[in-house]
């Protein structure tokens, strides 16, 4: 209930006066497309909605336009993934689940990509690697240390990972997972992101977000929810219509700027107020759904046939829909320079 509440409260803060642009236009994703990064450049805008608003104080043309500092030097501080929840920690009809280190290996996997896709698709920006963020003294200072499940270096899946299980049988609760060596600065269980992301001014972890962006010299921060869920065919309980097997994958992140540096952009617009809240520049989200085979006779039901019908389209639609995000994300961080 609390969870339901506090993002009721969020969508509500987020929908007022916020301008949406792009993520309209329909577009059917074929996961057996090889796609270039030119097709990801045009697909983009289509499948990506950037969303804005104006802030507490001040306007967004004249804090990121002539005479302002350009957003360059960024870096990823909140990276927060939501994989086949099972709130309930019982397993349903939907298959296939994983372990709690199978959902911190495709956290990691999944952060992964976004890092190695900043450095094929958008070197001119100043990227800060999670790895250096990491190594920041006041990174530590805030929220808690995030549980390691993964006990060895590896980066590859094992059937203790990821497996069939019977409907009914007790699976893992654990729903929020960060990579190794980052930080849970969500509340109870509402994730950061719910909190801190969206087209709004946010007070949630300001202090975290400005201490960390000003000892590693940040112009801005990204902080990303990537929720990946998948169903077998089934008929709605409710509508009696027939649900065809499939993945869907959700990604939303949002740029925010830490106090300090809002304060400096209205300094430099002759405005001496100075509010307590984050700016957040732009927030983007998108959703792609794919199709998937995991309602499977009893003798394919093993880790080769999650590997080839489930993981690998997931992976490879994530990697699609991230690399079209940090397109979008770079774009708009172009337009203050």
């Amino acid at each position: 209930m609390l969870r339901l509440l506090a993002g009721l409260f969020v969508l509500a803060s987020c929908s007022m006066g916020a301008i949406k642009e792009g993520g309209e236009k329909p577009y059917v994703y074929d996961v057996r497309s090889e796609y270039t990064s030119q097709d990801l450049i045009e697909l983009a805008p289509k499948v990506v909605s950037s969303t804005h608003r104006e802030p507490i104080k001040g306007k967004l043309d004249t804090l990121f336009g002539k005479g302002q500092k350009p957003l360059k030097r960024v870096g990823i501080v909140v990276f927060e993934t939501q994989i086949q929840p099972t709130l309930e920690g019982l397993a349903r009809g939907n298959q296939i689940y994983l372990s709690e280190q199978g959902k911190q290996l495709m956290t990691e996997n999944l952060l992964r990509m976004w890092e190695m896709s900043e450095k094929i698709l958008t070197p001119e920006l100043d990227y800060v690697s999670t790895h250096n963020i990491k190594k920041s003294k006041k990174f530590y200072e805030y929220g808690l240390p995030e549980d390691d499940f993964v006990k060895s270096k590896r980066s590859t899946y094992s059937a203790d990972d990821i497996f069939y299980l019977e409907a009914g049988r007790k699976t893992t609760t654990t729903t929020i997972v960060n990579p190794r060596g980052m930080r849970d600065v969500s509340f109870l269980l509402v994730p950061a992101y719910d909190l801190m992301g969206g087209p709004k001014w946010s007070e949630h972890n300001k202090h975290f977000i400005n201490d960390v962006a000003k000892e590693l010299k940040l112009d801005a921060v990204l902080i990303i929810m990537s929720e990946i869920k998948w169903t077998a065919a089934h008929k709605d309980k409710f509508s009696d219509d027939f649900v065809p097997e499939e993945a869907t994958i959700r990604i939303k992140a949002s740029t925010l700027l830490p106090l300090s540096e809002y304060h400096d952009r209205l300094a430099k617009t002759g405005d001496t107020e100075k509010p307590g809240v984050n700016l957040c520049y732009r927030t983007y989200e998108s959703e792609m759904k794919i199709p998937v085979f995991i309602s499977v006779p009893e003798e394919m039901k093993n880790f080769n046939t999650i590997e080839q019908e489930l993981l690998s389209p997931v992976m490879k639609t994530y990697k699609d829909l991230s690399q079209m995000t940090l397109l979008r994300i770079t774009d708009d961080l172009k337009k203050t320079w």
